[in-house]
């Protein structure tokens, strides 16, 4: 069976941008491509005098010649209405595909919760031939293997990575304790301190077996924020999260900024990337 990316389209006026930028993948990963075009009820305007059937067809038609002028071989195209979602995982997971490549969409966040797959998501208007991307790897876990997948994807691409460890004390660090006094987050951190220091150690050798610079910080305003405050020092063009799985820190931050960002993102689950025989 042949391998085959996914891409996810929710508006077919970016269709021209995702169906482009899902070639270049599929070329680099020599995979089959499966077109799944999503019309959620209420956003898709039809024309006052012409039947819903018309409409749907003329989608058909508009987004198979856009299939037949990228020069794809190995395409299909499915056509369903609403859900987006669970047509996204049901198609991935019955194909079992490499990639799903998405325009950006609000309900991309539920996809991370419900799917492990890669998710390379295409900003309108953003630079889809990115020079310069800042990967962002998980605190825990191997950062190599969703490292090694994304410079396959973007051979082209200069890379600085970014660690953000978010230190959060609980309840019961932050009471008073009757010998101590106060436990202030200060002394918290002072306590975690060989955590950090480890952490901080594996990531430099990644980045030092790399040969790529990294920065390494502990984060004060949230993994949002962050890194998003990490992007833009950084000038880069694409976005990658690579969190160990879908509960940890990273992840969650990974589901707010898809929506939010104004670069392709990228997010490779270490787990999933570390099975891929790419």
């Amino acid at each position: 069976m042949m391998r085959r990316l996914l891409a996810l389209c929710s508006e077919v006026e970016q269709a021209p941008e995702l169906i482009g930028k899902t070639r270049e993948l599929s070329d680099r990963l020599k995979a089959g491509v499966t077109l799944v075009y999503v019309k959620e009820e209420g956003l898709f305007e039809l024309p006052i005098y012409e039947g819903r059937e018309e409409n749907m067809e003329a989608v058909r038609e508009h987004l198979e010649e856009l299939l037949r002028k990228e020069g794809l071989e190995e395409w299909a195209l499915l056509i369903y209405e609403n859900d987006l979602v669970d047509h996204a995982v049901l198609e991935s997971d019955r194909e079992d595909s490499l990639l799903i490549v998405a325009n950006q969409h609000e309900e991309l966040g539920k996809l991370l919760q419900k799917s492990d797959r890669p998710l390379y998501v295409i900003v309108p208007e953003a630079e889809h031939h990115p020079v310069k991307g800042l990967y962002v790897p998980d605190v825990v876990g191997d950062p190599a293997p969703c490292f090694h997948m994304v410079k396959r994807l973007e051979p082209k691409v200069g890379w600085e990575a970014y660690m953000d460890y978010q230190f959060f004390p609980s309840a019961d660090d932050a009471m008073i304790d009757p010998v101590m006094g106060t436990m202030t987050p200060e002394i918290l951190i002072q306590e975690e301190s060989q955590v950090i220091e480890s952490t901080r150690e594996r990531f430099e050798a990644f980045c030092k077996a790399e040969g790529i610079p990294g920065h390494f910080e502990i984060g004060e305003s949230g993994i949002e924020q962050d890194v998003q405050d990490a992007l833009e020092r950084s000038g880069a063009d694409l976005l990658v999260f690579a969190p160990t799985d879908r509960e940890t820190i990273l992840a969650e931050g990974a589901k707010g900024l898809l929506a939010n960002t104004d670069v392709d993102v990228l997010v490779c689950f270490q787990v999933r990337a570390a099975s891929l025989e790419l």
